[in-house]
């Protein structure tokens, strides 16, 4: 009893004398047969919080995707807001008026910005498949009487009949084709094997559609119309781009999971199975076998926790901002419903559907069970306290669990009000770069126990098949500072050990007392700070694959950088990975230099002739990535080459002549002091109606265009944009007189 009033108290904030250590065994195994792939993709996100991050997926979703009309750019934001149809994608995208007016500039711009995030995450859009969407950016709500079909929509239609694509789309053909998205997108980015969009969503939270989006579905969705709704869909993303994951399902939540929501023809659809997650994947497996190729590869479900924690005598559920001490203390315990067998939380789930939790293992049977290979995604969740302690050592906890549970994806959703976030960023961290430079939670998960789960958490991971670093995730959910004893079973013996973490005091992620470890190399013994996370790195003794002498570089005089590096020997090296960073903390591969692995010196040159100019200061930073044959890397000391700041390149262009005779052609002088690009070309009207785009060259220097189109353009003023691919912008106005 004494140690229960104590903890209270400590919750409470009151002033108690030191407490005793809670004793704590974790034991590690590296052993083959306990290891599991863990996929990059769960480190993902719908809303980025900071570029360092290093997000593995981000998803364009949420309610205002199922309204978004990808030939104009507009969407519905159905019950959130006064079932407004607009451009409030183009606003969150960053796009002009104009932009906003080029067919699929939203997604386009999403991939765009995805990709160019650190380490290029894996960009999954969302397609529609709820029947129509918005058909105008009015700004003004759809009334009931507007209810589809009426003007105020398109129909959304997966196939276009006969398979002919263009850009831009027909725009009068009183249809939306989702192929011809898919077919828009592959074009500019590639197939998914290529580089391009790695999936689709099929539409997002099909049984709330009727709630969320009356106005165009204002019936219940049927389990049967669901299921017939996804094959049609998927197989025609896979008419253009088989490559591609289909992400099916979709469900917001666990009344979805049921029975979709009481659909309407669930007793009649629903005999034989215990709820609709296993009825979609039989279904969905059936019309893979009569397709002769698999339609769904990742099952997807949302999930936001039914947990709830007592505050002043009522429930409260950990979602939200709350931080009084049950809810607290819910929010820690809340990621157990995912993977403990036994494990209650106090939510009307467990209270009725036990049977169904442990959530992941209920998931994971349904899948063995009904569709065999099908992946798992969570493409939204959020266990609230977002700004506090214990919202962030419970989303390091989820992301554990993904990890050692075999998540396939899963994407943060920003659910967090109006309160701080400022613990979500060093919890994705401790997994993606605890050391700010790209240290990241290994590639392959292992054995990692805790002798006390209700107060610990502990995850630990290898870099692909080597066991010479072995990192680990501690989490200490109790008020009391943990004695943590680490058995360590490897093949490996680990000599040195490196550290950080945060805590209850402050969310930033910095260096930790480091763990000493035992003549063997094969446990320690760490004090975990109370209420912490902490990402502890542990390396073992082995002969360096690379002997570096040196690590040189020089600016040349046509602004490239040559780097010089030289080894003594090498031994089962792989290959030098040339890395370059605008200001010393975020690096990113230029090159990769393969080993000779040679007893005797040797020396190796690369020169990196797409050096940018560093928009904050001349200077820019490179280090060597060493890469061993058994997937161990280690880095050279980082040089520093100074240069002065480039010039940015420019873009002037001008009409002519303007006014252009109404009947006559015009001409485009353009002057492109940058390198050769393309770009897009569009012209709209006074009323910002489309009267021309299509794709333009932009060679180095001066160059005229031809304009054969003005010939028919009539009288009036006319604005005239150019979108380079590096991003710029330039407007003309143009007159037809």
């Amino acid at each position: 009893m004494k140690n229960l009033c104590t903890t209270a108290a400590a919750w409470l904030g009151l002033a108690l004398p030191v407490a005793a250590q809670l004793p704590v065994t974790f034991t590690i195994s590296t052993a083959a047969a306990n290891r599991q792939a863990i996929s990059p993709l769960i480190y993902g996100t719908n809303q980025p919080q900071q570029p360092a991050d290093n997000y593995g997926s981000v998803r364009l979703g949420g309610n205002r995707t199922t309204g978004y009309n990808w030939e104009n750019n507009a969407s519905n934001a159905g019950q959130d807001y006064i079932h407004q149809s607009d451009d409030y994608l183009c606003y969150t995208a960053g796009l002009s008026n104009a932009g906003c007016a080029v067919p699929g500039q939203v997604v386009k711009s999403f991939v765009q910005s995805v990709q160019a995030l650190p380490g290029s995450p894996a960009a999954l859009p969302t397609l529609q498949m709820a029947g129509y969407v918005a058909a105008d950016k009015n700004n003004t709500s759809v009334s009931v009487a507007e209810t589809a079909p009426s003007a105020r929509w398109k129909p959304v239609v997966a196939r276009k009949p006969g398979g002919v694509f263009a850009y831009p789309p027909n725009l009068t053909d009183n249809a939306v084709y989702m192929d011809e998205e898919v077919h828009f997108l592959t074009s500019t980015f590639g197939t998914a094997a290529n580089g391009g969009v790695k999936g689709y969503f099929l539409d997002n939270e099909p049984a709330l559609w009727t709630s969320t989006h009356p106005r165009i579905h204002p019936t219940a969705v049927g389990a049967a119309e669901l299921w017939l709704k996804s094959r049609d869909l998927a197989a025609a993303v896979k008419d253009v781009d088989p490559s591609a994951e289909v992400f099916g399902g979709v469900f917001y939540g666990f009344a979805e999971y049921l029975n979709e929501q009481d659909a309407p023809d669930w007793a009649s659809e629903g005999a034989g199975y215990p709820w609709y997650v296993d009825y979609y994947l039989a279904k969905m497996r059936g019309a893979s076998t009569t397709a002769g190729r698999r339609l769904l590869d990742v099952l997807d479900v949302h999930w936001y926790p039914e947990a709830t924690g007592l505050d002043n005598g009522n429930p409260v559920r950990i979602t939200g901002d709350n931080v009084s001490s049950a809810v607290q203390q819910a929010r820690l315990q809340a990621p157990r419903s995912l993977w403990q067998a036994g494990y209650r939380e106090t939510s009307w789930i467990a209270q009725y559907f036990s049977q169904f939790l442990p959530l992941l293992p209920s998931l994971q049977n349904s899948i063995n069970t009904r569709y065999p290979g099908t992946k798992l995604s969570i493409s939204e969740y959020c266990y609230g306290g977002c700004g506090d302690i214990s919202g962030g050592l419970a989303q390091a906890d989820v992301l554990g669990i993904f990890g050692k549970n075999g998540v396939y994806n899963a994407d943060w959703w920003d659910d967090c009000g109006a309160g701080s976030r400022s613990y979500i960023s060093p919890a994705f961290r401790l997994y993606t770069n605890y050391d700010g430079l790209g240290a990241h939670f290994g590639s392959t998960g292992v054995a990692a126990s805790t002798s006390d789960a209700t107060n610990t958490s502990v995850y630990a991971a290898i870099q692909g098949s080597s066991e010479t670093q072995l990192t680990l995730v501690v989490l200490n959910k109790s008020s009391q500072a943990v004695q943590g004893t680490f058995a360590l079973s490897s093949g490996a013996h680990y000599a040195t050990a490196r550290a950080w973490g945060f805590g209850q005091s402050s969310p930033t992620l910095v260096a930790r007392p480091v763990p000493t470890l035992n003549a063997n190399g094969d446990g320690f013994s760490y004090t975990v700070p109370a209420l912490s996370a902490t990402t502890i790195e542990l390396t073992a003794n082995s002969p360096l694959p690379v002997t570096l002498i040196e690590f040189t570089g020089l600016a040349q005089a046509d602004d490239s950088n040559l780097l010089r590096w030289r080894t003594a020997s090498e031994h089962k090296a792989a290959a030098f990975e040339v890395q370059r960073s605008p200001d010393g903390h975020e690096f990113r591969p230029v090159s990769r230099v393969l080993a000779t692995n040679t007893a005797t010196a040797h020396s190796y040159s690369m020169l990196d002739r797409n050096a940018p100019a560093n928009p904050a200061g001349p200077s820019l930073y490179y280090r060597l990535r060493l890469l061993d044959l058994d997937g161990s890397a280690t880095f050279s000391p980082v040089i520093t080459l100074s240069r002065p700041t480039a010039a940015v390149p420019t873009i002037t262009l001008a009409a002519l002549p303007n006014p252009v005779p109404a009947g006559s052609p015009a001409q485009l002088a353009v002057q492109n002091t940058g390198p050769h690009q393309s770009a897009y070309l569009h012209l709209t009207d006074a009323l910002g109606r489309m009267v021309l785009g299509k794709t333009v060259s932009l060679p180095a220097g001066s160059t005229v265009m031809q304009l054969p189109e003005a010939a028919v353009w009539p009288r009036g003023l006319y604005l005239l944009t150019l979108r380079s691919a590096n991003g710029a912008v330039i407007r003309q106005k143009v007159a037809v007189e």
